[in-house]
């Protein structure tokens, strides 16, 4: 009888410690659940955040700084982008190493999208297609190395002289095509791209040749979109052939597509 009883004893206590068991491993789950839920609403705060200070903040600023500055990371530019200027950029977006801007195919993708939704009230889109003048003659007087960190200031006026809803690219050599968005009026177009101009036109004082000042000119075409069913390309091609009218016109001068 004694030992049946200890049997007993044992079987309850084993029992015991099962459900013991059972319910510490409960507890478990459910305070990992806990956390995770947690961690998700703390994260999404953090978003909330990170969202309002970047709509007030200086975005053309943090634009240049993230892509500009090669300590930051690409999902951290992609990010930033994306809280910027809206979904479109799911797509990783490359960007021309001495500039900082984007690369072509970056732009011209990024540009479908932006023609993709129609224009809110009068506003227009125009496009801008910038070839420096005479840059074969720096790269000639002065070397390649000169002609890059030329490029690399132009690049930074370039970025300085427009808004961060606009698009800026570096398209080729000694060539760039911006894509101006928001737009009220053709006047204001031309005053942009006069600004524009009169940027890169200012005296360029290089780094590493402190006596060296250079000037240099560029020739500028501009073409208002006008027809939604013209593509991303069309559209350029227009702004080019503008621009070879402003250098027929003796370079250093703006001229619209028409």
């Amino acid at each position: 009888m004694e030992r049946g009883c200890k049997e007993v004893l044992v079987e309850n206590a084993d029992m015991k410690e099962a459900g013991s068991n059972q319910n510490a491993s409960n507890v478990t789950v459910g305070s990992a659940a806990d956390d995770s839920i947690n961690d998700a609403e703390h994260f999404s705060s953090l978003v909330v955040k990170l969202q309002q200070f970047v709509q007030t903040a200086n975005q053309n600023d943090l634009l240049k700084y993230f892509h500009q500055d090669s300590n930051q990371t690409a999902i951290q530019r992609r990010i930033l982008d994306l809280m910027i200027y809206g979904e479109e950029l799911y797509a990783e977006n490359r960007y021309d190493h001495l500039t900082g801007l984007l690369e072509r195919t970056s732009f011209l993708e990024k540009l479908k999208y932006v023609l993709s939704k129609p224009l809110k009230g009068d506003n227009l889109t125009a496009i801008i297609f910038v070839d420096l003048d005479d840059f074969k003659a720096i790269n000639d007087q002065h070397g390649h190395s000169t002609g890059d960190e030329v490029i690399s200031i132009i690049g930074r006026r370039i970025s300085a002289s427009i808004r961060a809803q606009d698009l800026a690219c570096r398209w080729g050599g000694d060539e760039f095509v911006l894509a101006l968005q928001a737009i009220t009026s053709k006047d204001l177009v031309g005053q942009l791209a006069n600004r524009l101009l009169t940027a890169i036109s200012q005296p360029l004082q290089l780094e590493s040749k402190e006596s060296l000042q250079l000037l240099l000119g560029a020739s500028v075409g501009v073409a208002i979109v006008d027809d939604m069913s013209l593509s991303s390309m069309d559209l350029v091609e227009r702004a080019d052939k503008a621009m070879y009218l402003a250098k027929k016109a003796g370079k250093n001068f703006v001229e619209f597509y028409s």
